[in-house]
């Protein structure tokens, strides 16, 4: 079990980087796609 933890302790930081890697791809979509979707808006009004 000990070592389980220190294991996770070390790997804390590559947890985090994973996390902000995938928050920083879902940010990329949500701007990638928001235009298009304004776009589409502006064309049915």
């Amino acid at each position: 079990m000990t070592t389980i933890l220190i294991s996770l302790l070390r790997n804390v930081d590559t947890f985090e980087h994973i996390r902000s890697a995938i928050c920083a791809a879902r940010e990329y979509e949500r701007e990638r796609l928001a235009p298009a979707d304004a776009g589409v808006a502006a064309i049915a009004l």
